[in-house]
């Protein structure tokens, strides 16, 4: 698989929760999020990533979306977190803590523990 892939994996999954998180803080255009979510350090992501989440979180109902007039350009389509989202994503930030404390616990694990 290699280091690259698996981080680009790890990426990836993350992204979900990465996204639902900020809009869970406002509503947001795709391009502001994308900026904002550039600003993460080691997320890495490309602009290309974000849209196919929101259309995905859209069609399962977890985030909704309005189209606005901008004065600078065509309409800006605006998407917020909606009320199943919010439980997805508590459901989704509960699962997140688990894996990070069960990969911290492997880490500090000393083999043979007297058993």
């Amino acid at each position: 698989m290699g280091i690259k892939n698996w981080k680009t994996q790890i990426r990836k999954g993350l992204l979900d929760l990465c996204v639902m998180n900020l809009l869970a803080k406002r509503e947001y255009y795709g391009y502001d999020l994308v900026q904002d979510l550039k600003t993460v350090e080691g997320l890495e992501m490309r602009e290309g990533n974000v849209y196919p989440i929101l259309a995905r979180l859209e069609e399962d109902a977890l985030v909704k979306s309005h189209t606005l007039p901008s004065s600078n350009g065509p309409p800006r389509k605006y998407f917020h977190i909606t009320r199943e989202g919010r439980k997805e994503l508590k459901a989704m930030s509960a699962h997140w803590g688990q894996v990070t404390r069960a990969v911290e616990g492997v880490e500090t694990f000393e083999a043979g523990g007297g058993k």
